[in-house]
C-alpha cells in the first residue's frame, strides 16, 4: 500500500505519530472522524489498513507506535519524543501526544525549541527539559503552551483524579535569575467533555479545605528531588493562573487567554486595579471586581477564600466591602457550590460576553 492510496486521515494518523512515537488508539480514531460522527465501529475499519500493512502496530494496552514503513514516508520529521522502557514511560508519552494533537487540531504546531517565527505554539515536555533548569522529574505536566504573554505549563488530566504533586509541578514556576524567562506564567488543563463541571467542583473544593497554605505566596526553590507523595490535584497560589478547558472548547479557551488582559481593562475601565489577585482584579467602591471570562480555577479559589474572609469580618463588625464576579454562563454551576457565599448580602454576579 504506497502513500497515495492512504486517505488523508491516515496519512495525518501517520505524520503525528512519526513526530510522537505513540498515542493510544482512541486518540487516533479521532483523527481519523474527519466527519466528527464518533462510530468507532466505521472509524475502526479505516485505521485497519495502517496495521494490516505495517505502518503501524497496535499494542495490547492500546497504544498505537509507528514502525519504519510508516516513518519512511515522512523522512523530513525529526521525532520529539523517544519511547524509553516501561509502561508509566509509554503512558505518559501517550499523554504527551494526545495533548499535541489536541492542540494540532485547533492549527497549533509542535517544536522541539523556542521559536521567533511563530506566534502560538507547543513545546513538548522532554524538549523542555532541555531548555528549562531545575524542573523535578515528577512533574505530570506534558509540554508548554508557548503564546505572547504565556507560557502555560499543558496538562490533560482526564476525570481529574490524577496524582498530584504539589511542590513538583512548583519547580515549573521558579523564578531564578538564569531561568526566568523560561518560568511558567500558569497552567492549561484539559478534561473530559463531560466531566468539565464536576472536575472544577473537586479541585476548588480540595483547593479550598487547604487554603491557608496554598495561597501563600511564600515558596521554597529546591532542585532536589521531593517526597512523592499521593494526592489529587490543587491549585497554590504559585501557579499565577489555571485556565480549565476540554478537547473541543480549546480553541474558545485559548482566544480568550490571549484576550483576558484586553477584556478586564475594558470592563476596568477608570477604576484602580487591586493590589493582589486575591483581591480581585478592580476596586469600585465598595465592590470589588473578579473579572474570569477564562475559568480560571485559580480566581475562583480566591473569590471564594475573599468570601469567606469577608464572612468572618462582618461577624466581627460592620464592614461596607462587598465582592461581584463576572463569569461565562457555563460556569454558572461553580457558584453554587458554596450557597452561603451566593447568599450573602450584597454579592453581585454578571455573565461575561463577548465584548
Amino acid at each position: 500500500m504506497k502513500r497515495n492510496k492512504l486517505k488523508e486521515n491516515q496519512l495525518k494518523v501517520l505524520e503525528h505519530l512519526a513526530q510522537f512515537e505513540s498515542l493510544d488508539y482512541i486518540s487516533c480514531l479521532r483523527i481519523l472522524d474527519n466527519e466528527k460522527t464518533n462510530d468507532r465501529t466505521k472509524l475502526s475499519y479505516v485505521f485497519r489498513p495502517l496495521t494490516k500493512n505495517n505502518y503501524v502496530k497496535k499494542y495490547k494496552d492500546d497504544s498505537v507506535r509507528i514502525l519504519s514503513k510508516g516513518k519512511a514516508l515522512f523522512p523530513d520529521i525529526t521525532p520529539l519524543i523517544t519511547i524509553g522502557g516501561g509502561d508509566s514511560s509509554a503512558k505518559r508519552i501517550n499523554t504527551v501526544s494526545r495533548v499535541a494533537m489536541y492542540l494540532k487540531e485547533v492549527s497549533i504546531n509542535s517544536y522541539s525549541e523556542i521559536r521567533e517565527d511563530e506566534k502560538i505554539y507547543f513545546i513538548p515536555s522532554a524538549c523542555w527539559r532541555k531548555i528549562r533548569t531545575g524542573i523535578l522529574s515528577t512533574t505530570r505536566f506534558a509540554g508548554m503552551l508557548m503564546m505572547p504573554g504565556h507560557r502555560l505549563a499543558a496538562y490533560d488530566i482526564g476525570n481529574g483524579t490524577m496524582e498530584w504533586q504539589l511542590r513538583a509541578e512548583r519547580s515549573l514556576f521558579y523564578k531564578n535569575y538564569s531561568d526566568f524567562e523560561t518560568s511558567a506564567t500558569g497552567m492549561l488543563l484539559i478534561c473530559c467533555e463531560d466531566k468539565r463541571t464536576d472536575v472544577a467542583l473537586q479541585i476548588i473544593r480540595e483547593t479550598m479545605w487547604q487554603r491557608k497554605q496554598l495561597l501563600g505566596n511564600a515558596v521554597n526553590q529546591r532542585d532536589k528531588p521531593v517526597k512523592y507523595v499521593k494526592s489529587p490535584i490543587r491549585l497554590a497560589a504559585q501557579y499565577e493562573h489555571v485556565y480549565l478547558t476540554t478537547p473541543d472548547r480549546l480553541k474558545t479557551s485559548i482566544i480568550k487567554i490571549a484576550e483576558e488582559e484586553r477584556y478586564i481593562a475594558k470592563v476596568q475601565n477608570e477604576n484602580p486595579k487591586c493590589s493582589y489577585k486575591s483581591e480581585g482584579d478592580y476596586e469600585d467602591w465598595p465592590y470589588r471586581h473578579f473579572v474570569n471570562i477564562t475559568s480560571d480555577l485559580l480566581k475562583y479559589v480566591y473569590y471564594f477564600a475573599a468570601a469567606r474572609l469577608l464572612m468572618q469580618s462582618r461577624e466581627a463588625g460592620r464592614v461596607e466591602l462587598n465582592y461581584a464576579i463576572a463569569l461565562p454562563e457555563d460556569d454558572f454551576p461553580i457558584l453554587n457550590m458554596y450557597p452561603d457565599i451566593i447568599d450573602m448580602e450584597g454579592m453581585k454576579f454578571y455573565e461575561c460576553r463577548d465584548n
